[in-house]
């Protein structure tokens, strides 16, 4: 019996749910482009005049520039 993926419901190799994945490739290379932008949106300057970091917590971003 081979896993279905929890987004469209179609089966996938049993190897990928192996590896950790729950979604078949179409719906995974949908998912990671949605993170990749989501990310591309999460940078700031660390200082002044400095170069862009990852801000992955609100936290980080309450730190940023300062």
């Amino acid at each position: 019996m081979k896993p279905l993926c929890i987004d469209c419901l179609t089966e996938f190799n049993p190897k990928r749910l192996e590896l950790g994945y729950r979604t078949c490739l179409d719906c995974g290379s949908t998912r990671a482009l949605k993170e990749i932008k989501r990310k591309a949106k999460c940078s700031a300057p660390a200082y002044n005049k400095g170069a862009y970091q990852y801000v992955g917590t609100k936290q980080a971003a309450l730190g940023v520039g300062k």
